[in-house]
């Protein structure tokens, strides 16, 4: 880090101020170390898996073009339709005159040379691997497959065809013989990895002589597993020809990348040829953090390679990649990014009021100080209780005139519980509504468990009291008057 004044020679007390203000970016530092040397065993989120690094993956990938020229191919037959193909054999076992049977996900269909007709039926393009992973295992069995009927007068029905791609039912038709030829792609990746320049936008042109072999098409796998294999058996060997193929490769995301001033308007022309391959690695990914203190009058420098985090050191993939990585990761401070043609920087400066300090009574401990916290319980659906049940019962009130009504009540209906209570203190207050009645779920109960009133066990006052109240029926919900007769 290298130390930038923005004005003149400081006193002893400004020095002071300002290396407390540039201390003050050290509590969210050390925050941030804690957290990620947890992450460590216990990572919040895969690296991988993030948005902004599968994009640029993807833009690290090399596009190829594939195209014929008329002026290297004098001597070749009526090689039109051309169908391209990028295929990958499923096994590296063959019998014997056959070829391997090759999956495909694409097709391409060719009618002409790149000098004439539409571009979209010159040019077949495709997407492999970036060269770093372009001579894997996998990567390393891709293989760009050309095929050709050589039927005059064959047409293809625009139907069939959207751009230059090609639906798989048309090459069922082309069952039969044709003449086939390859071109693996880990013959590319040796010429690609001498390039140095690719990964700044520039096209690199390659040519290929391609031999193409009579064979017998048999698309019998193309329903079910887009697989297609050549029979050699049952054609004439002779009559093979070479086809000189134009290959253009050039990085997926260049075009994008020729956007940026920090990459369009910078020249290598001076740089040696040795020192050019490092000097376009340490420039890709470059990052200037000049972090700001001392109410922004002064600052410090770091440089990232990259497109490196300056707190946990985790590489973003690119400039747009490492703005969405510091906004999300490391909030506590506040960001400025910009680009010009002679760097790519970040501004980093402290938010106000994203880090406060404690105020703690001296001689405390903050860990043995106690705190409350409130937990907010899940909502949970409320079940409905017996006595909330009783709320939708609707009594009915009736005087009770005749003897024989109350005697019928009283033998039947009414009830006292098993505790000693007396039915007296059941009984439902007049001046009390109906619907706020004090009568409690244990009360109301004990009416259907308790045995019959007995004429006997009734003394003459509880006889006058029950002359004078009103009763609730637990069956029929009705309230009875006072016509009550021990007779």
């Amino acid at each position: 880090m290298c130390l930038q004044h923005s004005r003149a020679r400081l006193s002893p007390d400004e020095q002071l101020a300002a290396e407390r203000s540039f201390a003050l970016y050290c509590k969210p530092i050390e925050l941030y170390n804690i957290i990620q040397r947890r992450a460590v065993k216990n990572p919040p989120f895969i690296q991988r898996s993030l948005l902004y690094k599968i994009q640029a993956r993807r833009k690290k990938r090399i596009q190829i073009t594939v195209s014929l020229s008329a002026s290297a191919n004098t001597q070749a037959p009526n090689i039109f339709p051309l169908h391209v193909l990028l295929a990958r054999p499923t096994s590296n076992i063959s019998l014997e005159g056959h070829s391997p049977i090759y999956r495909f996900s694409r097709v391409c269909l060719l009618t002409n040379f790149s000098e004439f007709g539409n571009k979209g039926k010159t040019e077949a393009t495709f997407i492999i691997p970036d060269v770093k992973n372009l001579s894997t295992s996998r990567a390393c069995n891709l293989n760009i497959i050309l095929i050709s009927c050589g039927q005059v007068g064959q047409i293809i029905g625009e139907d069939s065809c959207s751009g230059n791609d090609v639906e798989r039912s048309s090459l069922q038709k082309l069952e039969g013989k044709c003449s086939w030829g390859k071109i693996p792609t880990n013959v590319l990746a040796s010429s690609l990895e001498k390039c140095v320049t690719l990964s700044t936008g520039d096209a690199v042109d390659l040519a290929s002589t391609v031999t193409m072999s009579p064979s017998f098409l048999e698309p019998k796998f193309l329903e079910q597993d887009s697989c297609l294999t050549f029979c050699s058996h049952k054609v004439d060997a002779t009559g093979s020809y070479q086809l000189e193929v134009c290959i253009s490769a050039e990085e997926a995301g260049a075009r994008e990348l020729l956007l940026s001033p920090y990459y369009c308007n910078y020249s290598y022309d001076n740089v040696p040829p040795s020192l050019l391959p490092e000097i376009i690695r340490l420039r890709a990914g470059n990052v200037l953090f000049n972090y700001k203190y001392y109410n922004n009058t002064m600052q410090k420098t770091e440089v990232t390679e990259d497109f490196s985090c300056p707190f946990c050191l985790v590489p973003c993939g690119s400039f747009k990649g490492l703005g969405c990585h510091l906004n999300s990761s490391h909030d506590l401070f506040h960001y400025e990014f910009w680009i010009s043609e002679e760097c790519q920087a970040v501004n980093v400066s402290l938010k106000a009021d994203a880090w406060k300090t404690e105020s703690v009574a001296e001689g405390v401990d903050p860990r043995h100080q106690t705190f409350s916290y409130c937990s907010r319980f899940k909502k949970r659906r409320r079940l409905e209780t017996t006595a909330e049940k009783f709320r939708h019962v609707h009594p009915h009130i009736m005087e009770s005139g005749s003897h024989e009504d109350a005697q019928a009540g009283s033998e039947d209906d009414y009830a006292q519980r098993e505790n000693g209570l007396s039915v007296a203190h059941a009984a439902v207050d007049p001046s009390q509504p109906v619907h706020g009645s004090n009568l409690s779920l244990p009360t109301v109960l004990q009416f259907g468990k308790s045995r019959k009133l007995s004429i006997e066990r009734s003394d003459p006052r509880n006889r006058q009291l029950l002359q004078k109240r009103q009763f609730f029926h637990s069956h029929r919900a009705q309230i009875f008057g006072s016509a009550y007769s021990c007779c």
